[in-house]
């Protein structure tokens, strides 16, 4: 009734290994086991699904995950499936039969539906001529109220000759995976020595670079610190001298303010007199009245009265006219004096502006320095990590198909590390080209100051030494 033993040595022959085409991927399964007095139980299963080129014969290996001694083996070929489709009535070529397996086992893999191996009944097995399929491996749908078996194909425990030869196969599948992964790990060995050597040129170099920055941050802040008090000093020399400036205006002005008081004093004399000689002028009409024989004698003197008092009247218009011109040029002293304070004002801004800028770019300075350190210590991480790699893959000795997952995860953690380095590279290299360019800025900034500054200076010496059109006057 069903397919003879010859077929299954097809599979199980290096002559036909060739031929063999695997129509699914092996997966791990999960199968029910049905025995005749035992509970159904489920077991991890390594399945694997095959045909054979040129031949209408596909078979169908499940191997116990724990004891892959434990193999059952369905094999179909043209003349057992042709008795399939008469027993369970089949509309369809061996072609799609086989593509309709390669979907039920796919949805055996995603849960749909559930494999079940299943004891064939011991009375029908010896009736049918004493061949050793002694089980039935069953694509079930699970239902609430009833199961629905979509095929049940006819499946026999596999000799021991097949065992061995399908165990033999996979050793030397792991034996190749085994060697294989032994060079990758004497690459990655190599490769983390050549690592190595690199990151210590790289720590050398960057020590260097270290001790060029220190060197010249130390060199600018020593000149910075010379310039700021040369400055300091030339300020100083300009108070100094701004300041004597102002003691000699104040002398002149207390010496303008006697002059005034003087002149006050003079005026008030002046309005005495002329109080007395209207009383006089007063008494002198009295004695006009009473004493009229000294009328000629009076007018006589009443114009000589008069005539000193258009003198003093004189004398008064060309004190107010003094009093005038010296208001106006305390006015103007006073204007030049504000002009004086305000541009010490601007000055003092600006140079505290500078120093603002000097402090941001000694910030920038110590910002470099620090992403520099903390580059050093994401490659001495990476130095530990490495090492703890090559530790885990010394102690590596598991099944081939964990060696071969650990290998690509390795893979993949040392493609990150290359990557981490040669940003590591790049930042190395942007802080070598920008740290000159800085300098640069510095020192342009810094002769840019002292040109300014200069010029300030001169400028206000030739506004220091400059009279005014008053002073020539005098």
């Amino acid at each position: 009734m069903w397919a003879p033993a010859s077929e299954d040595s097809y599979f199980a022959n290096m002559e036909y290994s060739k031929n063999v085409v695997n129509i699914l991927p092996s997966a791990e399964i999960l199968v029910s086991f049905r025995g005749e007095m035992m509970r159904p139980n489920k077991r991890a299963c390594l399945l694997y699904a095959e045909r054979m080129d040129f031949k209408e014969l596909i078979q169908l290996r499940l191997a116990e995950k724990t004891d892959q001694r434990r193999m059952y083996i369905t094999t179909v070929d043209s003349a057992s499936f042709n008795e399939l489709k008469q027993d369970q009535s089949l509309n369809v070529t061996f072609a799609g039969f086989m593509e309709n397996v390669v979907r039920m086992l796919k949805d055996c893999q995603s849960g749909k539906l559930e494999l079940h191996l299943s004891a064939r009944d011991q009375n029908a097995s010896s009736g049918s001529g004493g061949q050793s399929h002694d089980y039935h491996l069953q694509f079930v749908e699970i239902r609430s109220f009833k199961n629905l078996v979509h095929l049940c194909l006819p499946c026999r425990s596999a000799p021991l000759n097949t065992v061995l030869f399908y165990i033999n196969i996979m050793l030397d599948a792991s034996h190749k995976k085994q060697f294989m992964l032994e060079q990758n790990v004497q690459q990655l060995q190599v490769e983390i020595n050549s690592q190595r050597s690199h990151m210590d040129r790289l720590s050398t170099e960057n020590s260097k670079l270290r001790e060029a920055l220190s060197e010249n941050t130390r060199m600018l802040e020593e000149k910075h610190a010379t310039e700021v008090q040369q400055w300091q000093e030339k300020l100083s020399k300009v108070n100094e001298q701004r300041s004597n400036e102002l003691e000699r205006n104040r002398r002149a002005i207390s010496g303008l303010q006697s002059q005034l008081e003087k002149a006050t004093l003079d005026k008030n004399d002046l309005k005495n007199l002329q109080e007395q000689t209207e009383k006089r002028c007063q008494a002198l009409s009295d004695e006009l009245s009473s004493f009229q024989s000294r009328v000629g004698t009076l007018k006589d003197q009443n114009d000589k009265l008069q005539v000193d008092i258009l003198n003093a009247r004189k004398q008064e218009r060309k004190l107010e006219y003094k009093i005038e011109d010296l208001k106006q040029h305390t006015s103007e002293l006073q204007e030049n004096i504000q002009k004086g304070n305000k541009e010490k004002a601007n000055i003092a801004a600006e140079l505290e502006a500078e120093k603002k800028i000097l402090h941001t770019k000694r910030q920038a300075l110590e910002m470099a320095s620090e992403e520099i350190s903390k580059a050093n210590q994401i490659i001495l991480k990476q130095t530990q990590e490495l090492l703890n790699h090559k530790k885990t893959i010394a102690w590596r000795t598991e099944v081939a198909l964990q060696q071969e997952k650990a290998v690509q995860e390795k893979e993949k953690l040392l493609a990150l590390r290359e990557d981490e380095l040669r940003q590591a590279r790049i930042t190395i290299e942007k802080l070598r080209e920008e740290i000159p360019q800085q300098l640069q800025t510095m020192r342009q900034f810094a002769q840019g100051l002292e040109q300014k500054y200069s010029k300030q200076i001169l400028t206000l010496k030739e506004r220091l030494n400059i009279p005014t059109g008053k002073e020539n006057r005098r």
